[in-house]
């Protein structure tokens, strides 16, 4: 004879991840009671932060809304051990979609997908139909009408249908954790149907493994009256949702149910199907604009929200992270004592989110080196490490060599030039990199100080960025025209991604890093965040038109893999620089010339894990 659909698992209680996608605190404290009783020990509550926008709306306006909702369900999170935020924020004009790739992704079969009922005038303009007929894992619809505290008793149909196993799991899950018991009502569709005889075995005995059934009924016929007459003596009831092929995916019965304000209903659906169904159409690629929008919305972060620096400890020590802080200098002994005392006292000694912090100087000529040693930070020369393979001049070698310098797991860089150094210009960075995994490299964007009418005052970076660096990736790479501040110094990312990234080795080094990092990774890997006021010492404006060059040549460098410039066309690498003295003009010629490093994990002594050798001071 046929076996009941999942009658080989009914003995063995399901552990479920439960998923809980809300758009405002409200609802989120309405749902986790149900959400919370539905799981195990060893299991959590994954809060998913949902900001819908309106189709004519851009995205990236519900940024400001994604953080503050994060910030609050953060904050709920932490009440409860058992209850966690799933990294990042969707924003989006169709949800539904959003979660579905999400919860591809996870590929977990413990997952558990929660549904408040109203959602569907919340999340989905088509209403339930496409979401149960199709959907991602396992899904429960709750209707939370009744606090778990105050359910007694809960009924349980089953009618042989497909999602009668996964039925019995989450009745029994929400009878341990309201104290209740449980009703267990076998329909049987007539005497002699060979599925009543299924229902009679397949169900039989199960109080002796599950004490909360503490009441078996049977009836024969129609199961919608039978459970209508039942419901009076309970306060919750869970049911599957319609299985058939064509039709409604709620049933009349549940329809009613969910109107119902004096009952808690469950409407159960599990992910394997009951036909076979078509190929997926593939999904039409969003245009870019709304995939920037998007990202901006979504992966646009506040330092302010990972301003707990005693959470970020827990979710490092949680992974088993180790964080390192790179400085790369030249000559900024008027600088350096103040980032480093800031950043060790308050992330080191008063809290330990930073493991170390090393110097990466590029030979100085002044004290900048004693002031880091005597503070007791290890200074390195970068034109003395890794001496095999020779040195560059530029930042961005000095950076390709503190890979091999430094012991972790997340790598951090900051400019060593800023006047008003603050703890958040480290948490910032590593936040999204400790709460979302997907996350692989997070830049930094920040405001110069306020000039005298009010307004932030544009420094020579900033010049590059908005006359070159934007233009050109508004023009050949819109995908990164999110990015407020491509060539901002301050940022860091996973030590595996990083080490798999050619570095430049002078100034083009920060658009080379977004540049491979998208190629390799995607766009949803890269985040950015907002570190307010950030002062830098002012620098010759006369250099900017060489940091320029340099950049042109990252560009330029790029634009050739892609096709765009021919492969075999010359580019010039040194730069005519128009020099004025008194009334006499002439040109220097200059050598700007940006190396390009190879992945650090191609190198040997890199994969040997071989020591550096002591710095000279």
């Amino acid at each position: 004879m046929k076996r009941l659909a999942g009658s080989s698992d009914m003995n063995a209680l399901r552990d479920f991840n439960v998923l809980l996608p809300v758009d405002d605190l409200a609802l989120a404290e309405e749902m986790l009671p149900v959400a919370t009783g539905l799981i195990g020990n060893s299991s959590r509550v994954n809060l998913i932060g949902m900001t819908q926008v309106p189709p004519n709306t851009a995205l990236s306006e519900a940024t400001r809304n994604a953080q503050r909702l994060r910030g609050e369900l953060d904050k709920l999170a932490g009440e409860n051990p058992a209850i966690e935020r799933l990294a990042g924020s969707l924003v989006s004009h169709d949800p539904w979609q959003d979660i579905k790739e999400m919860i591809d992704r996870r590929r977990d079969d413990q997952d558990l997908l929660l549904l408040p009922w109203q959602a569907e005038t919340r999340y989905f303009q088509t209403g339930f139909e496409p979401v149960l007929n199709d959907p991602p894992c396992n899904i429960v619809l709750v209707q939370p009408a009744v606090h778990p505290r105050d359910i007694k008793r809960i009924l349980l149909p089953v009618r042989g249908g497909p999602f009668a196993s996964l039925s019995l799991h989450i009745a029994v899950r929400l009878a341990r954790a309201s104290d209740a018991e449980i009703t267990l009502l076998r329909v049987l569709p007539s005497d002699d149907d060979p599925m009543s005889q299924l229902l009679r075995e397949g169900f039989a005995g199960l109080s002796d493994t599950f004490p909360q059934i503490t009441t078996e009924l049977q009836t024969v016929g129609e199961a919608g009256p039978a459970i209508m007459r039942e419901l009076k003596d309970h306060q919750a009831v869970i049911l599957g949702a319609s299985a058939v092929a064509e039709g409604p995916t709620l049933g009349p019965v549940a329809s009613l149910i969910l109107q119902r304000k004096d009952i808690t209903a469950l409407i159960v659906r599990t992910k394997e199907p009951f036909r076979l169904p078509l190929a997926p159409a593939r999904q039409p690629e969003l245009p870019v604009l709304v995939r920037v929008e998007k990202w901006f919305a979504e992966n646009t972060f506040h330092s302010r929200e990972f301003s707990d620096v005693g959470r970020l400890i827990d979710l490092k020590r949680k992974q088993g992270l180790r964080i390192s802080l790179g400085l790369p200098a030249y000559n900024e002994e008027a600088s350096i004592g103040e980032v480093i005392r800031t950043m060790k006292s308050r992330l080191m000694d008063d809290a330990p989110l930073l493991d170390e912090i090393v110097l990466v100087d590029s030979n100085s000529t002044d004290l900048t080196r004693k002031i880091a040693a005597g503070l007791g930070v290890m200074p390195y020369v970068h034109q003395e490490t890794l001496s095999r393979l020779g040195s560059f001049r530029g930042k961005g070698e000095a950076l390709w060599k503190s890979l091999y310098l430094l012991k972790g797991d997340l790598i951090l860089w900051m400019d060593t030039d800023i006047i008003n150094p603050h703890p958040r210009l480290v948490y910032g960075i590593v936040g999204p990199l400790l709460i979302d995994q997907q996350i692989q490299y997070v830049k930094g964007f920040f405001q110069g100080p306020a000039s005298s009418n009010g307004e932030a005052m544009v420094s020579g970076g900033a010049r590059v960025t908005e006359l070159l660096a934007r233009p050109m990736i508004n023009l050949f790479f819109p995908e990164l025209s999110g990015v407020v501040q491509p060539l901002a110094g301050i940022y860091g990312g996973r030590r595996a991604a990083l080490e798999q990234m050619p570095f430049y080795s002078g100034h083009g080094v920060e658009i080379g890093l977004l540049l491979d990092l998208l190629d390799k990774f995607g766009l949803k890997a890269i985040a950015q965040v907002d570190l307010e006021e950030v002062k830098h010492r002012s620098r010759d404006v006369q250099s900017l038109s060489k940091i320029s060059f340099a950049i042109l040549q990252v560009f330029a460098h790029h634009l050739r893999q892609r096709g765009l410039i021919d492969p075999q066309a010359a580019i010039e690498r040194t730069m005519k620089l128009l020099r004025v003295e008194e009334e006499r003009f002439y040109l220097e010629e200059v050598d700007v010339r940006e190396q390009r490093r190879p992945p650090m994990i191609e190198v040997k002594e890199y994969r040997g894990g071989r020591r550096p050798r002591l710095p000279r001071l």
